[in-house]
């Protein structure tokens, strides 16, 4: 069966109807997958989740304008493992058109507390802030010098939501991170991000992902390669620490094959 057969078997739930699930405080783990694993997936799972439909659509383009300082604080604080540390991006929804500016905060504890404002709509979703949204920045943002930076992504979001437990799941595909004069794609490789409320490790999907545990590292494995990190270094490979180079050198490997 086809992606899109699997795609259209699950039932679908609104935006109005995630409720819970919208998890603004929670715990992720994200994985590395191959795109053509999603089908598989699905199809395993097709019971236990609802996919996000709006206006029609279950699979929507997204777009990412990354924040950092000049000093690349948000970015050094992540690759150093700290444990409390920050990320902010503008953020634009394909399906309704609606962009925020966002900050996401990683607590001691391994919890995700993001904090949002809208953009106005008229002008583009990536205009320069404006000074309520700097002020927005400078209030949840712990790093001084926030700025929009030269590098944005856009890649392809189908949102699962479970049946049973408070537990949303976003599985991104089609990724192309854009520098000032450069373009990397990921191609066939996806970022799966599980969000819960408490990590469970009996979620059908992360069940269904073991069935690809034996692939080649880092695909299939918790990691904590956010898009931001992973764009920053295949933009940036100056930027590279000794500790991600094995790690990268197989996502540049695994991203050129079909």
């Amino acid at each position: 069966m086809s992606l899109q057969e699997n795609i259209d078997r699950l039932q679908p739930i609104g935006l109005d109807e995630i409720g819970d699930a919208d998890l603004m405080n929670r715990l992720d783990q994200k994985y590395l997958i191959r795109k053509e694993w999603i089908s598989t997936l699905l199809s395993e799972c097709e019971n236990d989740y609802q996919i996000l439909e709006v206006g029609g659509n279950r699979i929507t383009t997204y777009s990412n304008q990354f924040i950092d300082n000049t000093q690349l604080e948000s970015f050094n604080q992540h690759i150093r493992g700290r444990k409390s540390r920050f990320k902010a991006r503008i953020r634009n929804y394909g399906s309704n058109g609606l962009s925020f500016l966002e900050v996401k905060r990683k607590t001691v504890h391994g919890r995700t507390v993001k904090a949002r404002i809208p953009r106005s709509n008229e002008h583009a979703w990536n205009a320069p802030l404006t000074e309520e949204e700097i002020n927005f920045l400078n209030a949840n943002y712990a790093y001084d010098g926030g700025k929009m930076l030269a590098m944005s992504s856009t890649f392809n979001r189908m949102t699962l939501v479970s049946t049973a437990l408070n537990e949303r799941i976003t599985i991104d595909t089609d990724l192309v991170f854009f520098g000032e004069k450069k373009e990397e794609r990921l191609g066939s490789l996806a970022i799966m991000e599980v969000k819960q409320e408490r990590i469970n490790r009996f979620s059908p999907l992360l069940i269904a992902l073991r069935a690809f545990r034996f692939s080649t590292p880092p695909l299939a494995r918790r990691t904590s390669l956010s898009k931001y990190i992973v764009g920053t270094l295949l933009l940036n490979r100056n930027l590279e620490p000794k500790s991600y180079r094995r790690a990268m050198k197989r996502i540049e490997h695994l991203k050129k094959e079909t």
